[in-house]
C-alpha cells in the first residue's frame, strides 16, 4: 500500500512541476519578449530625440535650415526629420526614429527668441556708466562688462559677457535677479523681412520722386485710434497734416520709411512698429521723440492694455532737446542698430527729471542720460525702467529677433 502511495505522490509531484514549468517557461517568453519590445521602443525614442536635437543644433547654426533628414542611419535604426514653417517665423520639427521596426515621434516647435523679451540688451557698454538714480526692469544682457556708478538697481535677471564692474569701493548695485556670464547674442536683424511686411500691408513711406532725398515724416498717435502724420523730402517744406485711423494706414501695424526719418509722439490706440531705415545714407535712419509717447491704457496699472509699439532705428533713436519739458514717459519697446537711446544735449536741462519708459530698450552702446554729480544726477534724465511683461509672450508687429531660435512645445510620442 505504501508503495503504491509514493508511486501515486511522484507522479502528482510530476504533474504539477509539469505545469509550473511550462507557467515558467511561458513567463520567460514573455518576459523576454516584452524586454525587447519594450527596449526596441526605447532606443526607437531616443532616435527620434536624437534627430530632434541634431535638428535644433542645425538651425542654431543657420536659421534658414529647412532640409531635415531622410533615412538617416543612426543607433542601429533611422532618422527622419521634417522641418516646416508656421507662421512667417517659427519652425516645426517632426523627427521620427526607427529601429527594428518600431517607430516614435518628437514634434518640437520653435520661435526665434525676440529682442522685445529683453528690458535692456546692449552690444557695448564702452564709458558710460548704469548709476544711482537709474532703475533696470526685465531681462538685462550686454555683451560687454556691466559698468556700475555707485547704487544702480537691476530688478531682473542680469546677464553679461564679460563681468559687472565697479566705479569704485562705494558702488554697491543691487541684483535683485543674480547675474551670470554667457556667451555674446548678436545685435543684427533681416531689414527686408520687416520691409517685406509694410509692402505688403502695412505702410512704406519714401521719396515717390526717386531723386535720393531723405524722407521725413512726422506721427502724432491720437488716443481715438487715429494717426496724425505729415511728410517732406530733403530741405523741402512739410506736405498738410493727414488724419486717418491707424488700421487703415496700416492695416498690419508696420510703418517704414525708407531712407528716412520719423518723428514721433502723442498717445497710441492699437498696436504699432514704426521704422526708419538707411538705405546708404548716414543721415537716415533716425527716430526723434519729441514729446512722450504713450499707451491709451497704461500697461502696468490696467491688465486689459491691448496697445504695443516698437520703434526701429536703423541708425539711432534721439530724446529730442527741450528745457521746458519736465518728466518724459516713453511707452515702446525700443532697437537701435548702430547705436542707443540718445538724450540730446543732456548737461544742458536745468534740472534732473525723470525718463519713465515702459518696455525696452536694445541697442548698440548705452548712452548717457543724465550729468551726475557725486552719483547725483544733476542734469538731464535719470533713467527710471518697467518692463512691459506682456512682451515675454506677445510683441509688437514684426518687431526683430535674434539669430536663435527658443522651444516654445516639446511633444514625445
Amino acid at each position: 500500500m505504501g508503495g503504491k502511495i509514493s508511486i501515486i505522490l511522484v507522479m502528482l509531484f510530476s504533474a504539477i512541476f509539469a505545469i509550473f514549468g511550462r507557467n515558467i517557461l511561458s513567463n520567460s517568453v514573455s518576459i523576454t519578449e516584452n524586454f525587447s519590445d519594450y527596449y526596441s521602443s526605447t532606443r526607437a525614442q531616443s532616435i527620434a530625440i536624437s534627430g530632434a536635437n541634431m535638428a535644433i543644433n542645425k538651425l542654431y547654426l543657420n536659421k534658414t535650415w529647412m532640409a531635415g533628414f531622410s533615412n538617416l542611419s543612426f543607433g542601429g535604426g533611422e532618422i527622419d526629420v521634417d522641418i516646416d514653417t508656421v507662421g512667417w517665423d517659427s519652425r516645426r520639427i517632426t523627427s521620427v526614429g526607427e529601429y527594428n521596426g518600431v517607430e516614435k515621434r518628437v514634434e518640437i516647435l520653435l520661435e526665434p527668441e525676440n529682442f522685445a523679451m529683453f528690458g535692456n540688451f546692449y552690444n557695448v557698454f564702452g564709458s558710460v556708466w548704469a548709476a544711482t538714480g537709474d532703475t533696470f526692469s526685465g531681462r538685462f544682457h550686454a555683451n560687454d562688462w556691466v559698468n556700475c556708478y555707485y547704487n544702480p538697481v537691476f530688478l531682473g535677471p542680469v546677464t553679461t559677457s564679460k563681468g559687472i564692474k565697479l566705479y569704485n569701493a562705494s558702488s554697491h548695485p543691487e541684483f535683485f535677479g543674480g547675474t551670470k556670464v554667457t556667451e555674446p547674442v548678436p545685435l543684427n536683424f533681416d531689414t527686408s523681412i520687416i520691409r517685406t511686411a509694410a509692402y505688403d500691408n502695412g505702410k512704406i513711406f519714401r521719396d515717390s520722386t526717386n531723386s535720393g532725398k531723405i524722407t521725413t515724416v512726422d506721427l502724432n498717435f491720437l488716443s481715438d485710434g487715429n494717426v496724425k502724420y505729415r511728410l517732406k523730402l530733403g530741405s523741402g517744406s512739410y506736405t498738410g497734416y493727414s488724419t486717418v485711423p491707424l488700421t487703415t494706414l496700416a492695416p498690419n501695424g508696420v510703418i517704414y520709411v525708407e531712407k528716412g526719418n520719423l518723428r514721433v509722439e502723442g498717445t497710441l490706440n492699437g498696436r504699432a512698429t514704426i521704422v526708419a531705415s538707411q538705405k546708404g545714407d548716414a543721415n537716415a535712419g533716425q527716430i526723434f521723440i519729441t514729446n512722450s509717447i504713450q499707451y491709451e491704457k497704461d500697461p502696468i496699472t490696467n491688465p486689459a492694455c491691448d496697445d504695443m509699439l516698437g520703434m526701429v532705428a536703423e541708425n539711432k533713436v534721439t530724446v529730442t532737446k527741450d528745457i521746458t519739458r519736465g518728466d518724459i514717459t516713453i511707452h515702446s519697446s525700443i532697437f537701435s542698430q548702430k547705436d542707443g537711446l540718445v538724450i540730446e544735449d543732456y548737461a544742458s536741462y536745468p534740472s534732473a527729471y525723470k525718463m519713465n519708459l515702459v518696455g525696452g530698450i536694445i541697442g548698440q552702446k548705452v548712452q548717457p542720460t543724465a550729468y551726475y554729480v557725486s552719483g547725483i544726477p544733476k542734469n538731464g534724465y535719470s533713467y527710471v525702467h518697467k518692463y512691459d511683461t506682456r512682451f515675454t509672450k506677445v510683441r509688437p508687429p514684426f518687431f526683430p529677433s535674434t539669430k536663435y531660435f527658443r522651444v516654445v512645445s516639446w511633444y514625445e510620442e
